[in-house]
């Protein structure tokens, strides 16, 4: 049987457990590479020939990782006797660690992203800006956005979003500036998408016409590239470091478990101190403006207290004078009768 026809027959077994096309696109290109890296009948396969493909590569490691795993299911299904033909096969194909996508220095503040919105011109694309980063989208995720996925309330708009990645539901808000784009962009719309190609309403916009335009935008306005998913790293890293934030709410607005903090969190050498101290140090929480105003405040009610204190010995002591005047008074009165009387006995 030639290497395509088992190709495919593995495809057709994957889809039992493989839903998303994407995914299965990617099974298909990527075990086709692997089975014509060697000239020889798939019977022939050994593996050295699996470790020579994957020496070849020039992928990420993530990237990599996903071929072993594919190659790895692909060995399993098609060699019955594959524990003895491939007897290190869970060793050439364990996946190695990644390192991080992004560092520190990629990521974006809220200020420079602000600067892209306000520099994008068309109202389709600065609503995808805002949707994008503010909602903690993957960049397909963003594109593939219909209005049927939009709930827009009273208490503000909410996007459902179902990833194939988790296979999870996920409820996304949106701050009132994006919120209110939305709305601006729902009462143009004729497409059932929210960001529709402008060569064809039926389709939406492709992740890599998002990636060009990001880049010439970013290059323009901050004088550096920036590509989707180092703003989302951004987004994540901005929401994560929040101590005010708790992590389990982060992640459902990133549409991502828990678990994958530590690989979206690009702190810088500041931040990571910070952390550090407040485990045992209580340090300054509040911004420099807000802190100068409460202690003025509190200058204030403390100015307002001692006037007090003084007003109320004042009118204690004046209180005092004027019932002992009083009693004086009645002394002497007293005093005057009783003189009165023991003048008359006399």
């Amino acid at each position: 049987m030639d290497k395509l026809h088992v190709l495919e027959r593995h495809i057709q077994f994957k889809r039992v457990s493989v839903k998303s096309e994407e995914k299965l696109k990617d099974i298909r290109r990527y075990l086709l590479k692997f089975l014509k890296h060697s000239k020889k009948p798939l019977p022939s396969f050994t593996e050295e020939d699996i470790v020579r493909f994957l020496n070849s590569l020039k992928y990420s490691i993530r990237t990599i990782n996903d071929i072993k795993a594919f190659i790895k299911v692909f060995v399993k299904w098609n060699y019955p006797d594959w524990s003895s033909k491939f007897r290190n096969l869970e060793k050439i194909c364990r996946g190695q660690k990644p390192s991080k996508a992004y560092q520190p220095e990629q990521m974006i503040s809220f200020e420079e992203f602000e600067r892209i919105v306000k520099a994008e011109n068309n109202l389709m694309w600065k609503t995808y800006w805002l949707v994008f980063f503010y909602g903690g989208f993957r960049p397909s995720e963003a594109c593939r956005l219909k209005w049927s996925d939009i709930l827009f309330e009273e208490e503000g708009v909410i996007i459902k979003l179902h990833t194939k990645k988790t296979n999870k539901d996920f409820y996304k808000s949106l701050p009132e500036n994006a919120s209110q784009m939305l709305n601006e962009l729902k009462a143009q719309s004729s497409s059932e998408f929210l960001f529709p190609s402008p060569l064809k309403k039926s389709e939406c916009i492709k992740p890599r016409t998002a990636c060009l335009r990001l880049k010439r935008l970013s290059l323009k306005t901050l004088g550096k590239d920036v590509v989707p998913y180092a703003m989302r790293h951004s987004i994540a890293t901005l929401l994560y470091k929040d101590d005010k934030r708790k992590d389990d709410d982060s992640a459902n607005q990133m549409g991502h478990t828990k678990s994958m903090k530590a690989v979206y969190m690009n702190l810088d050498e500041h931040e990571l101190k910070r952390k550090a101290r407040n485990l045992w140090i209580q340090t300054e929480t509040l911004p420099k403006e807000i802190k100068k105003e409460y202690e003025k405040r509190i200058k204030q009610l403390e100015e307002a207290v001692k006037k007090i204190e003084t007003n109320k010995n004042t009118l204690l002591n004046g209180i005092f004078e004027k019932k002992l005047e009083e009693a004086m008074q009645v002394w002497v009165k007293k005093g005057k009768i009783r003189l009165m009387e023991e003048l008359k006995t006399k």
